[in-house]
């Protein structure tokens, strides 16, 4: 059992409120979120009564409380949205939820599968892990940025000139990209009926001033502005199926016209070879519409005869699957009224682009600006004393180091070249337009990468054991077998546990979290410095050997990346772990290698953000994977 770890740190931990006070520099980026979609910093101002921060006393990280959850857990009467998926099934396009699997030892007549269904499916709004709500009307559709005859599909949808019969999968890929066209309205249930309807307005019909704001917290606040009306008067109906829909209906068809023959209805939208089922209402029989998928009963032509362009090839509903229809129920008649006669839209669907962009163009923008942000701060190259070192080692030479500026991999073997006073080319490249000299050496385009003559490798380790094995200069591992082995052992220690922790320090947007990883990280920095030299300053005494080199970059950038971003507390003086600090950071070697302070808070910027894209390894650590 391990015993109480030496307090190698100062008390200002990141249980202090003053941890993550962002206004330790004078970087303008970091001062400022109005460019951010999130807060992903917690400031000072926001921690002064933060309940799970002690004021007094400071505590040391051997004395940390336990955090109590931050997030109440939900009463159990209340169900979660996971907990209804599971009892429900996969939700619908709309939100809605399938009835429970019958059980083949319990039959049931179609009125009580029906009134079973009808009773569980809720269309009010479900609240969902993100902080938000999936509304009846719109969930799970897919992202497809140019689907097959993504054109086509889109007038049909525009146009609507008879109803429309879609898959599911057709219907979460089109859908989104004529969005912007409908409006949502309502969504009307109907007693004892395995569908629901919901309505879309043109959304060229206008909107009054004054229109309410939702009053839901989690939905991001805009300026509601009046549009000018009636514009258009087309109204759209998307009829939802749930999957057996027409099992049941035919039954309930096969059960109503035994005692009551079918009456015709002018406004059915299904052709009259086919049959749907009848219901009494207000004293009249009226066929309720029913568009049937093919299960063999019904030809293939017969069912996809319905105004089908001809460049389109839409997928046969099954029977046993969800489902949707789309028809016009409104608009502009003959007149230019809305006189209940279906007609067109009074523009173009190029108006209704012009006006909002579909869910799936603001997708790609979004991503767009994404991408961007990730590209737009970061160095291509190195300042202060490391470009120096840059310029002297400029000149073409056979041992050629390629590397990044803000690369700690990089820093490690940059160092070791520097510390044997080798003759090398340094070659500095941006991660992100990868050169075709770096991939012929590193098919992946990592670096550091290393080519000596007409032979090449990468890895960090792998590159400082080469420079080793060269037994050129002066050498960084020990003569003695024993303390090289020590070496290797602890630079294993340092590369699977330490620089991974310091990434999941980094990247964690939330505080608990962060304060787990900084305890974490300094656990494991004590149990180096224990197993270190015990007087040093260097790991294995008075001189710089493998391990300071492995454990510098992180040891520079703790105090210019972590510092700044998460409020690391510096080392308390008179300790081993500050002696070890101050022996790296003023060693010449190192300094020489170093860039200056914005460079690295520029560059770990996207890192304290954890914005999608920025590296490899911020991905490896986001899913948990080891470091690539």
């Amino acid at each position: 059992m391990e015993g109480p770890l030496p307090h190698h740190f100062a008390t200002a931990h990141p249980l202090d409120p003053n941890l993550f006070n962002t206004q330790l520099h004078d970087h303008p980026s970091l001062t400022s979120q109005i460019d951010l979609d999130t807060d992903p910093f917690q400031f000072t101002s926001a921690l002064d009564h933060h309940p799970h921060l002690p004021l007094q006393p400071r505590l040391t990280f051997d004395q940390r409380p336990s955090i109590p959850p931050r997030i109440p857990e939900l009463p159990s009467n209340v169900r979660s949205p996971d907990q209804l998926n599971s009892n429900f099934g996969n939700a619908g396009q709309f939100g809605i939820l399938t009835p429970h699997p019958q059980l083949p030892n319990q039959p049931q007549i179609h009125h009580e599968a029906l009134g079973r269904l009808q009773n569980e499916i809720d269309l009010r709004p479900v609240a969902v892990q993100d902080g938000g709500t999936t509304a009846g009307h719109f969930g799970n559709l897919k992202i497809v940025p140019n689907p097959p005859d993504l054109d086509e599909w889109r007038k049909k949808l525009f146009d609507v000139d008879d109803t429309v019969t879609l898959t599911e999968e057709e219907f979460q890929t089109y859908f989104p990209h004529v969005d912007n066209v409908y409006s949502h309205r309502s969504t009307q249930k109907y007693k004892r009926r395995p569908f629901v309807s919901h309505y879309w307005d043109c959304r060229m019909k206008g909107r009054p001033p004054g229109t309410p704001k939702s009053e839901d917290p989690s939905k991001r606040k805009r300026k509601r502005q009046a549009r000018e009306r009636d514009l258009c008067d087309v109204k759209i109906k998307i009829t939802e199926y749930f999957p057996g829909a027409r099992q049941i209906m035919e039954k309930e068809a096969e059960s109503l016209s035994a005692s009551e023959p079918p009456a015709t209805n002018d406004h059915d939208f299904f052709t009259a070879s086919q049959s749907g089922p009848v219901m009494q209402s207000q004293g009249q029989m009226r066929r309720f519409p029913l568009l049937a998928p093919n299960d063999g009963s019904i030809s293939t032509d017969e069912t996809l005869r319905l105004n089908q362009p001809s460049t389109v090839r839409m997928s046969q509903p099954s029977a046993s699957k969800r489902y949707y229809t789309i028809q016009r129920v409104n608009g502009n008649g003959a007149n230019g009224k809305t006189d209940g006669t279906a007609g067109p839209h009074k523009h173009s669907l190029e108006e209704s682009d012009r006006i909002k962009k579909s869910s799936v163009v603001r997708h790609v923008l979004q991503e767009e600006r994404v991408k961007k942000r990730c590209e737009k701060s970061y160095h291509k190259k190195a300042t202060g004393a490391a470009l120096s070192t840059v310029k002297k080692h400029s000149k073409e030479h056979e041992l050629k180091l390629y590397g990044s500026c803000f690369c700690p991999f990089v820093q490690r073997v940059w160092i070791s070249l520097q510390f044997k006073g080798l003759e090398y080319q340094y070659i500095e490249i941006d991660p992100y337009k990868k050169p075709d000299s770096l991939l012929a050496i590193n098919p992946r385009g990592l670096v550091p990468a290393l080519r000596h003559g007409d032979w090449g490798c990468y890895e960090s380790t792998v590159l400082m054991e080469y420079l080793e094995d060269l037994n050129m200069g002066q050498p960084l591992l020990p003569a003695d077998p024993k303390l090289r082995a020590h070496c290797r052992l602890w630079t294993d220690h340092i590369n699977r546990i330490i620089v991974h922790t310091f990434y999941n320090y980094l990247q964690a947007q939330e505080i608990p979290k962060q304060f787990e990883h900084a305890a974490h990280l300094q656990t494991e920095i004590s149990k180096l410095i224990d197993a270190a030299h015990p007087s040093g300053p260097f790991f294995l005494g008075p001189e710089l050997s493998f391990v300071d080199v492995q454990f510098a970059p992180w040891i520079v950038r703790m105090r210019k990346v972590l510092t700044p971003y998460r409020g690391w507390p510096l080392p308390e003086q008179g300790s081993r772990w500050a002696a070890w600090v101050e022996a790296v950071e003023g060693h010449r070697n190192v300094k020489e290698t170093t860039s200056g302070d914005e460079l690295y808070l520029d560059s770990y910027e996207r890192y304290a953000e954890n914005r999608p894209g920025t590296s490899q390894v911020q991905q490896a650590v986001n899913e948990g994977r080891g470091l690539p």
